[in-house]
C-alpha cells in the first residue's frame, strides 16, 4: 500500500475478518475491540481535535488485538504475551501504517519493558513495547478498562493487576492512570494547557 494509505473502520474489519480463523474467535475479538474503541472514544470526545488523531484511535483500536487470532487466551502465557507483536507484523504486512503497528505492539497491559522482559524471560524481543504517544496511550488505557466486551473503572484494572502481578506492577498502573488522567486534562477542549 502507498504511504499516504489512511486506512478506514470498515477497511479495518474486513482484515480482522480475513485473518480470523473461525466465527467465534471473530465474533469474541469483535465484541472486545468493538468495547475498546467505544472506551477510547468516549475517555477522547472532550479532547481538542487538533491535540489528538481521533481517526487513528478510532481505527486502530479496531486491529490492536488482531494478533489474538494467532495468540488465542487459552494458548498459554508465553504465546499470549505475543499477541501485539503477531498482529504488528500481520499490519507491517498488510501495508498498513507504522503508527498501527505500534498500536499493536504496546498496548499490552501499560506496555512491556525491556527490563521486564528480561526479568520475566518474557520471549519477546529485547526493546521496549511502551505507548509513547497520545494515542497509543489512549488505546492500552481502554484496553485496560474493557474486561472481554464491558467498561470497568480504574479501581477494578488495578485491583485485577494486582491480583494478577501483585503490588509493584499495580502501583505502575495506578502511575499511568494519573499520567493519562493529567495527559487528558492538558489536551482537552477549552484548556489552555494549565
Amino acid at each position: 500500500m502507498v504511504n499516504n494509505f489512511k486506512p478506514t473502520e470498515k477497511e479495518a474489519l474486513k482484515l480482522l475478518a480475513r485473518y480470523a480463523p473461525d466465527k467465534h474467535s471473530y465474533d469474541a475479538v469483535l465484541r472486545h475491540v468493538k468495547a475498546v474503541q467505544k472506551a477510547a472514544l468516549m475517555i477522547v470526545k472532550d479532547v481538542d481535535n487538533t491535540k489528538c488523531d481521533k481517526h487513528l484511535i478510532k481505527v486502530a483500536s479496531l486491529l490492536h488485538d488482531i494478533g489474538r487470532f494467532d495468540c488465542p487466551p487459552n494458548s498459554g502465557k508465553d504465546k499470549i504475551i505475543q499477541h501485539g507483536i503477531v498482529g504488528s507484523r500481520i499490519l507491517k504486512k498488510e501495508g498498513w501504517p507504522k503508527t498501527y503497528q505500534r498500536v499493536c505492539e504496546t498496548h499490552i497491559g501499560i506496555g512491556i519493558r525491556k527490563k521486564d522482559i528480561i526479568e520475566q524471560k518474557l520471549p519477546l524481543p529485547l526493546k521496549d513495547f511502551v505507548p509513547r504517544t497520545f494515542e497509543e496511550k489512549i488505546i492500552a488505557y481502554a484496553d485496560n478498562l474493557v474486561d472481554n466486551d464491558k467498561i470497568k473503572d480504574e479501581k477494578y484494572v488495578v485491583e485485577r493487576f494486582r491480583k494478577e502481578f501483585g503490588e509493584e506492577f499495580a502501583r505502575r498502573v495506578e502511575r499511568f492512570h494519573e499520567d493519562i488522567n493529567l495527559l487528558l486534562a492538558k489536551k482537552k477542549k477549552y484548556s489552555h494547557g494549565h
